[in-house]
């Protein structure tokens, strides 16, 4: 990689590591919208509850700015900036390793901000002649109708078709300072057909800001996140590994969910964008779901989600979660109802807040490993990969105190807290199993006995330039010069950054007992996490706690069979394997030959 690339890269991960060290700042006078244009009667509806009257939380500028700004926000920086949301169209990828690929024409779509190409061709060009700029309505009526009946549906279409939407309305329009009829086309993908993009956050920020900052707030809490995904998604080494041997659409799945930086639609389906179908499971279920997240599958087979299955249609979804009353609106909670609540019955969109086990694949600083999981992080400090877990940190502390309050809402405070430490419990169990897997990797690692060994298989994803990259201040100096000397074959395995075995498939690389490991702590022990978590028992079990189990029976056989077939490789000579082996299928052949003709001829001769 030339010396330029290295730079990049080099500059890119320093940014990566304080890229969201709190870049925000309150203002100590904060410029409430319409706080003194309203006298008389309007002046008591529009109170400390917001313009409009009272249930509206009020509009700063501050949060306005800061929607707007939603880019400088989640990359605070120009350099981050140029990695991630500056526009560069389909001609390079984005992040560390945007040199290494392009993005597939679709990536237009999942990352608009970085990549979104304006149509061109005769067809366009025709109906561009055709239909005047302001004509949006009647193009799209014959080219794509089914948007069309969307929007019709929207409250876009008529923002003032109830009193409840007029109150929020007449808020935006304080806050834009025009009159709001309808927001049609334009106010979302722009006026000039020449400049045509796809609403990224920034742009549903100018009308909803306060949607926005709560978004926005999840970064507080660490990844994983839902602001963070884009980055998540490119920044892996197996990501660009996979573009350089041609398997980039392989990805699309990735590609898809991991799109929540850049869209707002993954939750409030375009075009008719509808709240009330944003608070029902399904808008969560589509990505929060599978291998190593099974929401949905431990959600909607619970408890709850039979309720929810049975009773869900007759519920009021155009209801204020805020508004909700359990038991009544509500017999049982949804996904949005646990994961938005914060406390005090309010509800937001920062829906980290509360997480506490970050998906499960940290190391928790409350077990006492025996395998080299004691040394996590070793050395490195590129964040997520820098930290061991604490769950009983005064943070963690407070969050379990809103999931026990959230749960009262239905549950008694004792089952509550009993539950979460139940879940403590079997997390602790699923590590300890995990332990136990990592030490066998340990000792086959120790005594090079992988098969076929690491030193003649592809190596860990970039493995070549990582190093180079990254440097011995990020990788830490144990890292650092086991990738440099070996140019990047070095067995890697475990949390986080052995679970490029589920992401590539290199020349012998990973081998069987790695994609087992994998298996057990990526897929099987987030099923029993989740199924758990969201009081799912088989999925807890049956998909989980016991397959991790029988995993590590099999990796322990499978140990032995490495371990027996690396004695058997030095008793025999490696070199001479295979010859002695085509030697002995000779003998074995002959023998067999000759036994064969003895029989022949004793035949022969008791016949005569």
């Amino acid at each position: 990689m030339n010396l330029l690339k290295t730079c990049t890269l080099v500059v890119f991960f320093s940014v990566y590591c304080v890229l969201h060290a709190g870049n925000a700042s309150a203002s100590t006078e904060p410029d409430y919208l319409g706080e003194l244009e309203y006298t008389g009667a309007e002046a008591d509806k529009a109170s400390a509850d917001g313009i409009g009257g009272p249930g509206l939380e009020p509009i700063t500028r501050e949060m306005h700015e800061r929607a707007r700004n939603y880019y400088s926000e989640v990359y605070p920086s120009a350099a981050a900036r140029a990695l991630y949301s500056d526009h560069v169209g389909l001609e390079k990828g984005a992040g560390p390793w945007q040199d290494f690929y392009k993005p597939k024409p679709l990536h237009m779509y999942w990352f608009p901000s970085r990549h979104y190409v304006r149509p061109e061709g005769t067809y366009y060009d025709q109906l561009l002649e055709k239909y005047k700029a302001d004509q949006c309505i009647e193009c799209h009526e014959k080219v794509t109708p089914g948007i069309v009946h969307d929007w019709r549906a929207s409250t876009h279409a008529d923002p003032k078709k109830s009193d409840f939407f007029a109150i929020r309305t007449r808020q935006i329009e304080e806050l834009i300072e025009r009159d709001l009829d309808k927001v049609d086309c334009s106010e979302c993908h722009g006026k000039d057909h020449n400049e045509l993009h796809m609403p990224t956050p920034d742009i549903c920020g100018n009308c909803h800001p306060k949607q926005v900052n709560e978004y926005l707030d999840e970064m507080e809490y660490g990844r994983p996140n839902h602001v963070d995904t884009f980055t998540a998604n490119v920044v892996p080494p197996w990501y660009p590994e996979l573009a350089r041997q041609g398997y980039l659409t392989s990805m699309f799945g990735c590609d898809y969910c991991h799109g929540t930086t850049e869209k707002c639609d993954i939750c409030h389906t375009r075009h008719k964008f509808t709240a009330a179908e944003g608070r029902r499971p399904e808008a969560c279920v589509s990505c929060h779901m599978g291998f190593d997240h099974p929401d949905a599958e431990s959600y909607m087979e619970s408890k709850m989600g039979m309720i929810y299955h049975m009773e869900g249609e007759e519920w009021d979804w155009d209801k204020p979660l805020g508004e909700i009353v359990p038991g009544k609106d509500y017999r049982t909670p949804t996904c949005q109802y646990c994961h938005m609540y914060q406390e005090e019955g309010k509800f937001t969109h920062t829906l980290a807040a509360k997480g506490i086990w970050r998906m499960g694949t940290v190391p928790p600083k409350s077990v006492e490993f025996k395998s080299s999981l004691k040394d996590y992080p070793y050395g490195v400090k590129l964040p997520p990969l820098d930290y061991k877990l604490d769950i009983y940190s005064e943070a963690n502390r407070k969050k379990r105190e809103q999931w026990i309050e959230m749960c009262s809402n239905c549950h008694s405070p004792r089952w509550g807290r009993l539950y979460l430490e139940n879940l403590d419990d079997m997390m602790f169990e699923m590590w300890k199993m995990q332990d136990r897997a990592h030490l066998i990797m340990d000792g086959l690692a120790a005594a090079n006995a992988f098969d076929p060994p690491v030193s003649e298989r592809d190596p860990f994803p970039m493995g070549e330039v990582l190093a180079d990259a990254l440097g011995p201040g990020l990788l830490g100096e144990g890292i650092y010069n086991a990738f440099k000397t070996t140019g990047g074959k070095v067995p890697v395995y475990g949390p986080i950054l052995g679970v490029y075995t589920v992401f590539m498939a290199g020349r012998n690389n990973p081998s069987h007992i790695e994609n087992i490991y994998t298996n057990l702590w990526f897929g099987d022990k987030a099923h029993a996490y989740k199924g758990t978590a969201h009081v799912q028992q088989d999925i807890s079990w049956w998909y989980g706690a016991s397959k991790v189990f029988q995993r590590v029976n099999e990796m322990e056989s499978e140990a032995q069979k490495l371990y027996r077939a690396l004695e058997t490789d030095k008793l025999l000579g490696k070199n001479e394997r295979k010859r002695s082996a085509g030697l002995v299928g000779g003998i074995i052949v002959f023998a067999g030959l000759v036994l064969a003709g003895f029989v022949v001829v004793f035949r022969v001769r008791k016949k005569d």
